[in-house]
Order: structure tokens, then sequence, then C-alpha cells
């Protein structure tokens, strides 16, 4: 079974607990993950579609060893209303040792959302990935380097929801070999143990705003090299955001398998881009409904506009990245800043 994004592994399970019910789901997901289980490399998400489905598929015993597994051995956590209040653990309540790990489990929360705040971290044409304090204490001269270093064509991408920065790293770090920067964004917004989210696109698109001021400091003029806003399912609302109601400076916009909730407000905003004129690409899969719909909206809105847009649909591809997307970036980054 090839290795899927969390995205597209919890609509998977979704979408089969739908159809099939919560025991099909388990099944399915505890295929899927037996391999990083074993190697001890399954994440809090897997973690969590597993005691849940176990739990909902009548399998008390299992999901609560699954459960004391993940915050108790594995160290992750989880909210405290959802561990106290969904439905799917109803059957878990009353087990000696679940308020012990509910505790345990609040005790990460707190601690973790006292810690809360955005993360970039830069990679490097030709070499290795380096982190950046999103308010880093490094002085002048360290941060006149970072933009050294980030003044060629600068690629800055937003994960998806409930995913974060090593999510992405795989697949958009094919841009380092033409030459690109790629700053991989992590929202603030954290959901539960590494795992993000986009509720606030407003607060995303400041974030990512600071974010270029720290790696090239004051707007660059023109002339200055190109930057280019990369996104993925829900990260896309945040990349128009910025792009349409913060006027970030982006000379292009590649998305891939966006998930937008109301496509009609993004289309009815393009005339805020004035006289700016990104190029766009958006990639979507046939089979993903949502997706697709979206990106079609958006790229006969932008065509009407007068924007360059491309549209690329993906034979038989759900909601998630075409094997071939390093390819398809190289494609896209050379097409949108080609004069």
């Amino acid at each position: 079974m090839g290795k899927w994004t969390a995205t597209r592994l919890f609509n998977e399970a979704l979408r089969l607990r739908e159809a099939s019910g919560a025991e099909e789901a388990y099944l399915f997901v505890r295929e899927y993950t037996e391999a990083d289980r074993l190697s001890g490399q399954a994440d809090a998400r897997q973690m969590n579609l597993l005691y849940a489905l176990a739990a909902a598929a009548g399998r008390e015993d299992e999901a609560f060893a699954l459960l004391r597994e993940a915050v108790q051995e594995r160290g992750f956590w989880y909210p405290a209303d959802y561990l106290l209040e969904d439905d799917d653990l109803d059957t878990l309540r009353g087990r000696e040792g679940f308020a012990e790990l509910a505790d345990l489990s609040g005790r990460g929360e707190e601690a973790a959302l006292a810690g809360e705040a955005p993360a970039l971290t830069v990679l490097y044409p030709e070499a290795p990935a380096s982190s950046v304090d999103p308010k880093p204490e490094a002085d002048a001269i360290a941060a006149a380097d970072r933009r050294e270093e980030a003044s060629g064509p600068l690629l800055l991408v937003l994960h998806g929801d409930q995913e974060n920065e090593s999510d992405a790293e795989p697949f958009w770090r094919a841009a380092l070999a033409a030459g690109w920067t790629v700053g991989l964004v992590r929202s603030s917004q954290i959901r539960f143990s590494d795992t993000f989210g986009w509720d606030d696109i407003d607060l995303g698109a400041a974030e990512l705003r600071e974010h270029l001021l720290d790696l090239r400091g004051e707007t660059p003029g023109e002339g200055a090299a190109p930057v280019v806003l990369g996104a993925f399912s829900a990260g896309a609302e945040v990349a128009l955001n910025a792009l349409l109601h913060d006027e970030f400076p982006a000379d292009g916009l590649v998305l891939v398998s966006p998930w937008l909730d109301e496509p009609g407000e993004w289309i009815g905003a393009l005339d805020r881009l004035e006289e700016r004129t990104p190029r766009s690409v958006l990639i979507a899969g046939e089979a993903d409904e949502e997706g697709r719909e979206s990106a079609e909206a958006m790229s006969q809105a932008m065509q009407e506009a007068g924007l360059e847009c491309r549209l690329e649909i993906v034979p038989g591809m759900e909601h998630d990245y075409p094997e071939d997307f390093a390819k398809r970036l190289l494609d896209a980054l050379a097409w949108i800043i080609r004069a």
C-alpha cells in the first residue's frame, strides 16, 4: 500500500466508515499504519484514527490499549474537550485509567497552547535545511545573511489541514533543483500533537507576511526575484486570502487539491488584485469532487478576469498530490516566472 498524505488517509477512512461502517474503516487504517506502528513511527493522527475507529467499531479493549499507547507511551496529546465529549469514545470513559489518560493529555495540551507560535523551515538550493525562528533573536548580521541566501526565487508553501511542514517537504523540495529557496510554513493554530490547521485565515496571512519580511526584509521593489505561494488543500484559502485581502506580493500561485469553503467569495474578490497579475497553476484530481470543482471555478474566473491561469485535472487522482508532482511543480514554476 503506497504512502498517502495525512489528509487523504483521513478522507479515505471517513469514506469507508460512511460506506461500510466503522469496522471496515478501522481494519483499513490498521493495515495501513501497521508498518509505522511496528517501527515506532506512527504519528498522532494515525493513532487517533486507530483508537477512535476501534471504539466506534465496538473493539473497546483494543481502543483503550491504543489510546494508552498514544498518550502514555508515545507522549501524544489530544484536546481535553474531544476526549471527554466525542461520541466515539463514550464506551471508554468509564474504564479505569481513562481519567488519568485524559488528565495527562490535558497537561500536554496546556503546555502546547502556551508555546503556540508559527514556524518556518527554509530549504536552500544545494544546502541542507535550516530552521528559522518566526521571531528570531539573531543579530542584524545573521538576519542579513539569511536574506542574502533567500534573495533568489522564493517558494513559500502552506500545508493542509491537520498537517505540518514535514508533511509538505517531500513534495515541494523538488523546486530546490531549479534554484528556488523553499520556505515550509507551519501554522500557529495547533489542533493536537504536531498537527495544525488554518481556521483563522487572516492570522495565517499575517504570519505569511512576517515570514516574507524575515526572509526578504521590507517588501522588495520592481526587479526583485519572484515569490510564489504554494499550498495543498485547506492551505489554498490562506494563500488566496494573503494574495487578495492582504495584498501579499506574490508573482504566482501553485494550488494542489485546493479546498475552498466558498469558492464564490474568492471569485468575487479577484478585482482586489487591481494592477497585479500573478500567474496561477491549479492542480486537482479527477476523483476529488470538491477540489476539482473549486479548481475549475477559480481557473475559469481568473481567465475571465484576464489573468493567466493553468488548470491541470489529474485522471484518477483523489484528494492528494499527483505521483508526478515534482515534474508538474518545476513546469509550473518555470511557466510562472517566464517573461
